[in-house]
């Protein structure tokens, strides 16, 4: 079965393709088609790393502080949502090698150590008007400090899965090398072949018509004598 299933695919193609201009058009709709593409997920693995990381799009959607961090945090998390999606859309769970599986486990904790992150974030947020002015501005600088430190991991983990995915692609390009390489071979190979049956039928052709003159002439000098 596909990354995309067949009822869902185009809807879920199509999904995926509009999330890049919706990121600028509105958090919403970009969850939605999201939501979307990550529904026409069939692979476990793949739908858990998408499950994770569009929880870390709606709780940084939610956070009523540190809005510049939150909407940062909120494009990169979406922008390694769709790297993930694309670079694995139409693949079986079987056609995805073991090096791309481990990638994308990463990924997931990567996901899920920002999320947990975030909920700690959020606990505070909601109960910063119990700590007083003071507090309420340390928790802003310190939010802030680990917003920008999940940035940087989904930074870091963008990376890295992409270089895995690069390499990935190479292997796959030598693959088809190799097969073609190996493709031109035997063409050679069979047209080599041609060649020398075309050969040994001209010699049998020749031979078989040498024996019929001789026949002939034989059948000839038989039926006159006297024309040697």
């Amino acid at each position: 079965m596909g990354l995309l299933s067949s009822s869902k695919g185009s809807e879920s193609s199509s999904s995926l393709a509009s999330v890049g201009t919706a990121t600028l058009n509105g958090a919403q709709l970009t969850l939605t088609l999201l939501e979307k593409a990550v529904d026409g997920t069939n692979i476990p693995f793949v739908k858990g790393v998408a499950g994770v990381a569009v929880e870390v799009i709606k709780i940084a959607k939610a956070i009523q502080t540190n809005r510049e961090e939150c909407d940062n945090l909120m494009k990169k998390a979406t922008s390694l949502l769709v790297v993930i999606l694309g670079s694995l859309k139409g693949k079986t769970e079987d056609a995805i090698p073991d090096h791309l599986k481990s990638a994308v486990e990463r990924l997931t904790t990567s996901f899920q150590e920002v999320l947990a992150e975030l909920r700690i974030i959020e606990k505070r947020v909601g109960k910063r008007s119990l700590g007083g002015l003071a507090r309420a501005i340390l928790y802003y600088v310190d939010n802030g400090e680990k917003l920008n430190d999940c940035s940087a991991k989904l930074d870091w983990a963008m990376g890295e899965f992409q270089v895995t995915s690069k390499v990935d692609s190479c292997l796959k390009d030598l693959e088809r090398h190799e097969e073609l390489k190996q493709g031109q071979k035997e063409l050679r190979e069979g047209q080599e072949k041609m060649d020398q049956n075309i050969k040994a039928s001209r010699v049998e052709i020749r031979d078989g018509l040498t024996e019929i003159r001789d026949v002939m002439k034989e059948q000839i000098m038989a039926k006159n004598p006297q024309s040697e």
